[in-house]
Protein backbone atom coordinates (compact mmCIF):
# COMPACT_ATOMS: atom_id res chain seq x y z
CA UNK A 1 0.00 0.00 0.00
CA UNK A 2 1.41 3.44 -0.88
CA UNK A 3 2.14 5.87 1.94
CA UNK A 4 0.38 8.61 -0.05
CA UNK A 5 -1.83 8.22 -3.10
CA UNK A 6 -3.51 10.80 -5.31
CA UNK A 7 -6.16 9.38 -7.64
CA UNK A 8 -7.47 11.71 -10.35
CA UNK A 9 -7.51 14.68 -7.93
CA UNK A 10 -8.93 17.94 -9.24
CA UNK A 11 -9.57 21.32 -7.65
CA UNK A 12 -11.66 24.02 -9.28
CA UNK A 13 -12.24 27.52 -7.97
CA UNK A 14 -15.30 29.37 -9.31
CA UNK A 15 -14.50 32.74 -10.84
CA UNK A 16 -16.48 35.54 -12.49
CA UNK A 17 -14.39 34.93 -15.63
CA UNK A 18 -14.99 31.19 -15.60
CA UNK A 19 -13.76 28.35 -13.45
CA UNK A 20 -10.08 28.27 -12.48
CA UNK A 21 -8.74 24.70 -12.61
CA UNK A 22 -5.90 24.58 -10.08
CA UNK A 23 -5.56 20.78 -10.41
CA UNK A 24 -6.76 18.56 -13.24
CA UNK A 25 -6.70 14.80 -12.75
CA UNK A 26 -3.51 14.52 -10.67
CA UNK A 27 -2.58 10.89 -10.02
CA UNK A 28 0.56 9.44 -8.43
CA UNK A 29 1.72 7.32 -5.48
CA UNK A 30 4.50 7.80 -2.96
CA UNK A 31 5.64 4.44 -1.63
CA UNK A 32 6.65 3.67 1.96
CA UNK A 33 10.25 4.75 2.63
CA UNK A 34 10.50 6.70 -0.61
CA UNK A 35 11.92 10.23 -0.73
CA UNK A 36 9.72 12.48 -2.83
CA UNK A 37 10.00 16.10 -3.91
CA UNK A 38 6.99 18.04 -5.18
CA UNK A 39 8.45 20.60 -7.57
CA UNK A 40 6.91 23.07 -9.98
CA UNK A 41 6.66 26.73 -10.89
CA UNK A 42 4.56 29.25 -8.99
CA UNK A 43 0.87 28.58 -9.54
CA UNK A 44 1.37 24.94 -10.51
CA UNK A 45 -0.86 23.65 -7.67
CA UNK A 46 1.73 22.35 -5.20
CA UNK A 47 0.22 24.13 -2.18
CA UNK A 48 -3.29 23.19 -3.28
CA UNK A 49 -2.29 19.52 -3.48
CA UNK A 50 -0.65 19.52 -0.03
CA UNK A 51 -3.64 21.40 1.43
CA UNK A 52 -5.96 18.69 0.11
CA UNK A 53 -3.72 15.95 1.53
CA UNK A 54 -3.64 17.65 4.95
CA UNK A 55 -7.42 18.10 4.97
CA UNK A 56 -7.20 21.90 4.86
CA UNK A 57 -8.99 22.06 1.51
CA UNK A 58 -11.47 19.73 -0.21
CA UNK A 59 -10.78 18.29 -3.64
CA UNK A 60 -13.39 19.01 -6.29
CA UNK A 61 -12.93 15.47 -7.55
CA UNK A 62 -10.82 12.36 -7.07
CA UNK A 63 -9.29 10.93 -3.92
CA UNK A 64 -6.27 11.64 -1.74
CA UNK A 65 -5.25 8.80 0.57
CA UNK A 66 -2.79 8.50 3.45
CA UNK A 67 -1.90 4.91 4.38
CA UNK A 68 -5.05 3.85 2.51
CA UNK A 69 -7.33 6.26 4.41
CA UNK A 70 -9.27 8.76 2.29
CA UNK A 71 -8.68 12.28 3.63
CA UNK A 72 -12.32 13.25 3.04
CA UNK A 73 -14.23 10.15 4.13
CA UNK A 74 -11.83 8.84 6.82
CA UNK A 75 -10.27 12.12 7.96
CA UNK A 76 -9.37 11.12 11.54
CA UNK A 77 -7.40 8.02 10.51
CA UNK A 78 -5.69 9.86 7.65
CA UNK A 79 -4.72 12.73 9.94
CA UNK A 80 -3.26 10.34 12.54
CA UNK A 81 -1.01 8.88 9.83
CA UNK A 82 0.23 12.23 8.50
CA UNK A 83 2.41 14.99 9.91
CA UNK A 84 2.73 18.29 8.09
CA UNK A 85 5.46 20.84 8.79
CA UNK A 86 4.50 24.22 7.31
CA UNK A 87 6.93 26.32 5.30
CA UNK A 88 6.92 28.93 8.05
CA UNK A 89 8.14 26.72 10.87
CA UNK A 90 7.05 27.88 14.31
CA UNK A 91 10.03 27.33 16.57
CA UNK A 92 9.64 27.46 20.34
CA UNK A 93 13.06 27.49 22.04
CA UNK A 94 11.51 26.03 25.20
CA UNK A 95 10.54 22.78 23.42
CA UNK A 96 12.90 19.85 23.25
CA UNK A 97 13.44 18.36 19.78
CA UNK A 98 11.08 15.50 20.68
CA UNK A 99 8.38 17.92 21.89
CA UNK A 100 8.69 20.06 18.75
CA UNK A 101 8.38 17.00 16.49
CA UNK A 102 5.41 15.69 18.48
CA UNK A 103 3.70 19.10 18.25
CA UNK A 104 4.32 19.39 14.49
CA UNK A 105 3.07 15.84 13.84
CA UNK A 106 -0.40 16.70 15.15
Amino acid sequence: MPAVSFQNVSKTYPSARGDLHALKGVSFDVEQGEFFGLLGPNGAGKTTLISILAGLSRASGGHALVQGHDVQTDYAAARRALGVVPQELVFDPFFSVREALRFQSG
